[in-house]
C-alpha cells in the first residue's frame, strides 16, 4: 500500500528548496488520479471500457468508438475543499478510421500560508525558540497547481483493432519560486475480438517524462504499462439487462516494492476491479476496488444526449484521506451532420 503522505506532496507546496535528482518514484502520481466518475466508480478501470470523450485519458484507441463528438467535463474537491480538481475534455471523429481529442486537468490549491519571512529570529538559528514569535503582518499567501494537457490520436487497424497515442504538456507551480515543465508520450490498442470481449493495452510515459524544474531539478516519471479486459454479458436475450466486469492491471519499474500489492525485484503490480449493471442504455450502477484499497460505488444516467455520473469513493484502509465525491457530465454532439463518415 502507497504511504497516505504521498497524495498530500501531491497537492502541498514545498517550503524548502528541492534537492535535485534525477529519478523519482511516484514524480507522475499527479497524472494518475483519474477522470470520468464512470470509470472511477468501478475502482479506475478504465483502460478497456472507455468509449468516449474520457479515453482521450484512460486509451487513447478507445476514440474510434466514438460515432459523434463528445465533450465532457468533471469536478472533485478534497481535503474539506482544500483541493480543486477538474478536467474537461472533447473527442471529435475525424473520418471513417480516426479520431482526435484533446483534454485538460488541473490540480490546485489555493490560499496556502508562506512563514518564511515572519519568524522573527532572535539568534538567527532558523527555528522557532522560546521568547521568538511569528509577526503575522509578514505572513503572504500563494497558490500551487499542475496543468496537463493531453492531445490524442487514434486510428483503425481493422474492425477489431485499434491504436492511439497520446501528447501530454505538463506545467506545474510548486510555489512562487518554483515551477516545472514536461512533455510525455503515451502508445496505446484497444482490440476487440468478438462484440463481449475487450481487450487494452497502454505504454505510458513510453520514452520516460522529464520533468524539469527552476530549482534545476530533474525528475523522471517512468514508464507504465497498463494492461485492461471488459466482458460485457446480457443477461436477458433483448440485451435491457447487462453486466459487465472489467479490471486493469499497472505494470511499474521504479521500486516501489512493499508499496505495491505485488512486486518482484523492480517490477511492481496494481489491480484496478469492477463491476456494472446496465438497464437498456439509461442507467446504470457501479462498483469496484481500486490499488489504495479504496472501494468505490457509483451511478450514471442517460437523457437523450446528455450523460451523467456520480462516483463515490471510500476511504478504508486511508481514512486520514477522506472519502470524495465526483461528478462528471458528457454531452454527444448527436448530430447528423457531424457524424463520422462510413457510419
Amino acid at each position: 500500500m502507497r504511504h497516505s503522505g504521498i497524495y498530500i506532496l501531491l497537492f502541498v507546496s514545498l517550503a524548502l528548496p528541492l534537492r535535485a535528482q534525477t529519478v523519482a518514484d511516484y514524480a507522475g502520481e499527479f497524472l494518475e488520479l483519474g477522470v470520468g466518475a464512470r470509470s472511477l466508480a468501478l475502482g479506475g478501470a478504465g483502460a478497456a471500457i472507455s468509449e468516449d470523450a474520457t479515453a482521450g485519458y484512460w486509451n487513447p484507441a478507445g476514440l474510434n468508438v466514438l460515432k459523434f463528438p463528445m465533450v465532457t467535463a468533471m469536478h472533485e474537491t478534497r481535503f474539506d475543499g482544500t483541493v480543486q480538481y477538474d478536467y474537461a475534455a472533447f473527442a471529435l471523429p475525424m473520418n471513417a478510421v480516426s479520431s482526435a481529442a484533446i483534454s485538460v486537468l488541473h490540480i490546485g490549491v489555493n490560499n496556502i500560508l508562506d512563514t518564511r519571512n515572519a519568524l522573527v529570529d532572535l539568534n538567527n538559528n532558523g527555528q522557532l525558540d522560546p521568547g521568538e514569535y511569528l509577526d503575522y503582518t509578514k505572513v503572504s499567501s500563494f497558490s500551487n497547481f499542475d496543468w496537463v494537457a493531453m492531445l490524442s490520436y487514434a486510428k483503425a487497424v481493422d474492425s477489431t483493432l485499434s491504436w492511439g497515442v497520446n501528447a501530454k504538456l505538463i506545467y506545474r507551480r510548486l510555489d512562487l519560486e518554483t515551477t516545472g515543465s514536461g512533455l510525455g508520450f503515451d502508445l496505446a490498442a484497444r482490440y476487440k475480438p468478438t462484440d463481449a470481449l475487450t481487450l487494452a493495452a497502454i505504454a505510458q510515459d513510453i520514452t520516460t517524462t522529464l520533468l524539469s524544474y527552476t530549482t534545476g531539478t530533474k525528475e523522471l516519471v517512468s514508464p507504465t504499462l497498463k494492461l485492461g479486459g471488459a466482458y460485457e454479458w446480457n443477461i436477458t436475450s433483448d440485451g435491457n439487462h447487462r453486466i459487465m466486469p472489467t479490471a486493469d492491471i499497472d505494470l511499474r519499474f521504479e521500486n516501489r516494492g512493499q508499496d505495491a500489492q505485488l512486486y518482484a525485484g523492480p517490477i511492481s503490480a496494481d489491480f484496478h476491479e469492477g463491476i456494472e449493471y446496465q438497464f437498456k442504455n439509461l442507467f446504470a450502477i457501479r462498483g469496484g476496488y481500486n490499488d489504495m484499497q479504496m472501494w468505490s460505488v457509483g451511478a450514471g444516467v442517460t437523457i437523450s444526449k446528455l450523460h451523467i455520473d456520480y462516483a463515490y469513493l471510500g476511504a478504508n484502509a486511508q481514512d486520514q484521506l477522506g472519502s470524495t465525491h465526483r461528478i462528471s457530465i458528457s454531452f454527444l454532439l448527436d448530430n447528423p451532420k457531424w457524424k463520422r463518415s462510413g457510419e
